[in-house]
């Protein structure tokens, strides 16, 4: 091995001790479940919210285009049909069933903070005020942030290709690039929050930016895959997409655990070797 590689070696040699030690893909399922309880009602509640602020409707058709790029290719039609649906039951959700998701929501969220703080080899979690904080903070500004970002991004590239038609060629181009942009901010900032520790903004970085371009091949793969094996089709008929989606959130979660565990690796590279002399 040439003394170039040496390094990068060391460091994908690194990541995989931390996610062996954490048992990622068991993880990964477990945490596909409690996505698949909870993602139906938390997306409801969240429209019952958000359709009561003036523009809801504006907002919505923003942001619709952007957010079909970040779902399992091939079922735009059936997610539109879905938002159309949790646009019309959110007039009737009751106080129980916000308080149903939001418990949901909150147990996601500390099972994700258990999980990455595992991959860190952190074994106190913070205190319940600390975590209280840092869950609002997830909760509201962070969501809030992301679409406010990604509202103005896309009104202002949709005024570009207005003003100059040759642009809109490069379109989807520029949303590609838009849709990384977005979940490097997002995974940067889960993981320099939820870790119950100093994280390097650098190191932090790197790892969403990594996970958001593994992220975004394995949809091309997953596309790809549509298009071209319809095995799956035979077998499930009009239940396709739901092995697809199952598969597809278990993988996400992989990508973001592999983000955590390179982002742990390149703020603390010594603690991926002690781990790997402990076991």
């Amino acid at each position: 091995m040439s003394a170039r590689t040496r390094p990068l070696a060391t460091l994908v040699a690194g990541v995989i001790r931390r996610l062996a030690a954490a048992h990622v893909l068991r993880v990964a399922a477990s945490l596909s479940f409690t996505t698949v309880l909870g993602l139906v009602p938390l997306f409801t509640v969240a429209f019952a919210y958000v359709a009561r602020f003036a523009g809801f409707q504006q907002w919505l058709d923003a942001l619709e285009p952007f957010l079909l790029r970040f779902l399992l290719p091939g079922s735009s039609i059936m997610v539109r049909q879905y938002l159309a649906e949790f646009t019309g039951k959110s007039a009737g959700i009751t106080g129980f069933g916000t308080a149903f998701v939001v418990l949901t929501a909150v147990l996601l969220v500390a099972q994700v903070e258990r999980e990455i703080n595992a991959i860190w080899g952190i074994h106190s979690p913070r205190s319940i005020v600390r975590r209280a904080i840092v869950y609002s903070f997830g909760f509201v500004a962070v969501p809030a942030l992301i679409g406010a970002a990604v509202y103005f991004t896309s009104w202002a590239i949709s005024q570009s290709v207005a003003a100059v038609p040759f642009a809109s060629g490069a379109l989807p181009f520029i949303m590609r690039l838009l849709s990384i942009a977005v979940a490097t901010l997002a995974l940067t900032l889960i993981y320099v929050m939820i870790p119950a520790r100093r994280v390097p903004v650098r190191a932090a970085l790197v790892g969403g930016l990594s996970a958001s371009i593994a992220f975004d091949a394995a949809k091309s793969g997953f596309a790809f895959y549509v298009r071209n094996v319809s095995t799956y089709q035979m077998i499930y008929g009009a239940l396709a997409a739901v092995p697809l989606f199952l598969v597809w959130i278990y993988v996400s979660w992989i990508i973001l655990l592999g983000g955590a565990a390179l982002t742990a690796t390149l703020a603390d590279p010594r603690a991926a070797t002690a781990t790997r002399r402990r076991r």
